[in-house]
């Protein structure tokens, strides 16, 4: 299968703009890191600041079509994979090989069982640290950190986390893919951690703010991975 034109192609990052289940069947990667709708029904952002927040499609009739065409072939071309899935879809997944969380104690949101004070992690395939020998690491962590970026879209993870992500998740040097790549967090915490990354984003708007924020080279100012090193 012949690939677009990448949108963007610098320093090991690589974006396309376009439908991800029509670029996947093309592309190979080490682990598939990545944070996809959540099928909450988001309440559409606005103002001249936040233009690109109300192209984002959350309704859990398309959330849950999105999740049955397009997870399985982005499992298949990674060899591991780690998912950001929310609670509301987090059933219609394939069945992962783990589960983790991001502990939040202050609140994640409510739920019909009162505060919500975790957001599930999805792992499917090896971990890298048991694999190489390096012994246990944790599947998740804790954290009272709000995101102190603003990023032009209504959900977007803080960069610690996707840092602590990309960490735990693969090697040194390895290629993550992210499907769902947004304002591309995922990205930026992948080169900031030396590793190549391709990003794939269907809305325009996103693949430029992808490309401000790769272009800044903002440096986390602390994340979880480095537990993960220590240890």
């Amino acid at each position: 299968m012949s690939l677009p034109e990448p949108y963007y192609s610098e320093d090991g990052i690589t974006i396309y703009h376009g439908d991800c289940r029509e670029i996947l069947p093309g592309l190979t990667a080490d682990a598939l890191i990545t944070d996809p709708p959540y099928g909450v029904g988001l309440v559409k952002k606005n103002g001249a600041s936040l233009r690109a927040s109300v192209l984002y499609e959350d309704s859990p009739e398309y959330v849950s079509q999105l999740i049955r065409k397009a997870i399985p072939p982005a499992l298949k071309v990674c060899d591991r994979a780690l998912i950001f899935c929310g609670t509301r879809m987090m059933f219609a997944y394939p069945e992962p090989t783990a589960i983790g969380c991001v502990f939040t104690p202050s609140g994640a949101g409510h739920s019909t069982w009162g505060f919500q004070v975790m957001h599930p992690i999805l792992f499917y395939g090896a971990d890298p640290y048991l694999a190489d020998g390096k012994g246990g690491r944790p599947n998740g962590f804790r954290t009272e950190q709000p995101n102190l970026e603003k990023v032009d879209h209504p959900c977007p993870k803080p960069l610690p986390w996707m840092t602590w992500a990309v960490n735990r998740a693969s090697r040194l040097g390895e290629t993550i893919l992210d499907p769902f790549m947004g304002s591309g967090t995922t990205l930026l915490a992948a080169r900031l951690d030396g590793r190549r990354a391709i990003g794939i984003e269907i809305e325009e708007r996103y693949c430029e703010i992808a490309v401000e924020r790769l272009a800044q080279g903002v440096l986390p100012l602390s994340s979880p991975s480095r537990e993960l090193d220590r240890k």
